[in-house]
């Protein structure tokens, strides 16, 4: 899934009604909890330390190439500003072990990205990062995520037709186009469950290495 160029928010659009996600501790599949909350610039040197934690696999099913530039990566997911939403999920212990994005390409699309920590494979979390990005473009405005995807990252695709009921748009040389609408995240919460720790969950400092 390749980088977009941002767009800002409509003025006066749903951005202006919008409320900041507070951090929420979550169940996964195997009944680990992360926590999930909304991206600072300050997660930058974790972030760093996550994209260079995962294996050249799951780099290249990702950015489409296992030769990353972490910094260049790391910095761009840390970003908060240009209209661009990110969440990331972290363990008990602080460390990030999943970060979801979504850019904004016009007023009513965005193309949404996420990247789970190799352990955590399978578990759900990667869906529920989506959903829980679907809920804040929602109330952004935002109706439709479209996703790049390479064709041989079946795990990915699954997650967002089983999940989403995504569609392929368009396929071209090894990659898949997908989009689903963003309310798709009430399909998802249905068919999979989303169960949460009752009462906010505590952001620990970050964690470099």
């Amino acid at each position: 899934m390749p980088s977009a160029a941002p767009i800002p928010p409509e003025p006066g659009g749903a951005a202006r009604a919008y409320a900041r996600p507070r951090p929420e501790l979550v169940r996964l599949r195997d009944g680990a909890m992360v926590t999930i909350r909304p991206v600072a610039e300050d997660d930058e040197g974790s972030l760093r330390a996550f994209l260079g934690d995962l294996c050249d696999e799951a780099r290249r099913l990702r950015f489409f190439s296992a030769a990353l530039d972490t910094v260049a990566a790391a910095h761009d997911a840390a970003e908060t500003s240009a209209g661009s939403r990110g969440l990331v999920a972290h363990d008990e212990s602080g460390m990030i072990v999943g970060h979801a994005v979504y850019v904004p390409l016009d007023p009513r699309r965005a193309e949404v990205a996420v990247e789970v920590a190799d352990h955590l494979h399978g578990r759900g979390l990667g869906t529920i990062l989506i959903e829980r990005l679907a809920v804040t473009a929602e109330q952004h405005g935002i109706t439709y995520f479209i996703a790049e995807v390479l064709c041989e990252n079946r795990p990915m695709l699954d997650v967002f037709r089983e999940g989403f009921d995504a569609r392929m748009t368009s396929r071209e040389g090894t990659q898949e186009r997908v989009e689903f609408l963003t309310s798709g995240w009430r399909l998802a919460q249905g068919r999979f469950g989303s169960a949460r720790h009752s009462g906010p969950a505590r952001r620990p400092p970050p964690q470099s290495r």
